[in-house]
């Protein structure tokens, strides 16, 4: 980034800014007591105000700690007025009183550091524009659903009308910025803008009591990395694959056994998966995604809208956190117990499933059952992947054990597995079950490692 005017004197800064927003504060808090303007209103006024007043970050500072302790001294702030009784009692309702559960408030300076830590060095447009995102798209987007919405998704507190409103402010915020600081031509920026616009939108009506705040502009700062080198022919491949997922999303809406804000979700970690890591990381997720259909033949009763976006995070959890440490550590051999997130998954799923289906056949069969064929229907790709080396057949072997452990954790934690809730306390233990399981197929890809000499994955 470049050297801010008051880098020779950050407290300085730092005493500008806090000044700064203690004022906004103060002022959202007073227009609230004597105009009595309503909460969301109130709530968008300190996201926007905030998120402008953090664009100076560049200008201000050169190093993380000053915005480090700004970003916790306003977590603290919002945190006593919105969570304490006190800070109720005295406006505290002018920012969380919206009648949701939302979190939104507390993410966005942690999203801020975390953006600023990330683009440090950088060029300042890096920081700018997902921030700009953020403060202007989601804040549009949430008014004009507020207002306009009648287009409601399933299982999410957002609207159609709220989601095109985001795509519009996101592109300008989005094209703009690359146009005036960028060196990339109008053509790749044009592409780039569009198809951030329209990953991030996906991004935005997925998230989750105000997660959106936390990964919109992380996932924003992503994306916009990877797509500066592009060209225009990549770019416009992209641009392709994003509309052709929006186009498949809406195809097997009704089709889907998820919920809109699940769907989006999936349809976004899918294509972040594929865009970070190649098509050869989308095969698990597509294997669990073909087989689930083959463990539970469509029923009247398994074919409604159920899961929610508790399941989809349990799901993809664990294999996000492979992915990127994959990517950081530059180590592909991780596709393995990334693999196993999945095939995990997809035994506990078969074992909820066959223990409803077949109810007078003891647990111990069905459970092997599930575990052999999940294991089996994700891993035997894996080994086509990777080659049908001894290390890989190894690993293949290997990978029932922590399978069958996964899937026996969750069985043990699972009151009633002949019935098994659509719980967040059942998706949290789903989702930890199918990490331990990784994690046992990652030590047992340490020790294959050093007992076969084979190439890496």
């Amino acid at each position: 980034m470049t050297h801010g005017w008051l880098v020779a004197h950050p407290w300085v800064g730092v005493a500008v800014f806090l000044a700064a927003f203690l004022a906004l504060v103060a002022g959202i808090l007073a227009l609230h007591g004597v105009a009595r303007s309503p909460a969301e209103l109130t709530r968008k006024l300190l996201h926007t105000g905030s998120g402008l007043l953090t664009l100076t970050f560049p200008f201000l500072f050169v190093e993380v700690w000053p915005v480090l302790t700004l970003c916790a001294g306003a977590v603290l702030l919002v945190g006593v007025l919105t969570l304490s009784p006190v800070g109720r009692r005295h406006g505290g309702d002018a920012i969380d009183g919206v009648g949701r559960v939302t979190f939104g408030e507390l993410y966005f300076p942690l999203s801020v550091g975390i953006v600023f830590w990330l683009a440090l060095g950088q060029p300042v447009f890096l920081y700018c524009i997902p921030i700009l995102v953020l403060t202007l798209a989601d804040a549009t987007s949430a008014l004009v659903g507020l207002r306009y919405g009648t287009i409601h998704y399933e299982g999410a507190a957002k609207s159609l009308e709220g989601s095109v409103a985001f795509v519009v402010v996101a592109f300008v915020c989005i094209h703009v910025p690359l146009l005036l600081w960028s060196p990339v031509g109008r053509l790749e920026s044009l592409l780039i803008a569009t198809t951030m616009a329209l990953i991030v939108m996906l991004l935005e009506a997925s998230a989750w009591r105000g997660l959106d705040n936390l990964f919109i502009p992380i996932g924003g700062f992503l994306l916009l990395r990877a797509y500066l080198p592009m060209g225009a022919g990549e770019l416009g491949a992209r641009l392709l694959v994003t509309l052709s997922l929006l186009a498949l999303i809406l195809i097997v809406r009704r089709r889907s056994t998820l919920l809109d804000d699940s769907l989006v979700a999936g349809a976004f970690l899918s294509y972040l998966t594929w865009a970070t890591a190649g098509w050869r990381w989308l095969v698990p997720p597509a294997m669990l995604l073909v087989a689930y259909a083959w463990f539970s033949p469509r029923t009247p009763e398994n074919s409604r809208r159920m899961h929610q976006i508790g399941a989809m995070l349990a799901i993809w959890g664990p294999a996000i956190g492979w992915l990127a440490l994959s990517r950081h550590l530059d180590a592909p051999e991780l596709l393995f117990p990334f693999a196993l997130v999945f095939a995990s998954h997809l035994a506990i799923f078969g074992l909820s499933r066959l223990a409803h289906d077949y109810r007078d056949r003891p647990l111990p069969g069905l459970l092997a059952s599930a575990v052999v064929k999940g294991a089996g229907f994700v891993l035997v790709p894996y080994v086509a992947l990777e080659g049908f080396t001894p290390r890989s057949i190894l690993l293949a072997a290997l990978s029932v054990a922590a399978v069958g452990g996964a899937t026996g954790a969750f069985l043990a934690g699972e009151p009633d597995i002949r019935n098994a809730s659509q719980s967040r306390t059942r998706w949290v233990r789903q989702g930890l079950s199918a990490a331990g399981g990784s994690i046992v197929g990652w030590l047992a890809m340490t020790i294959a490692s050093r007992l076969v000499q084979g190439p890496h994955a």
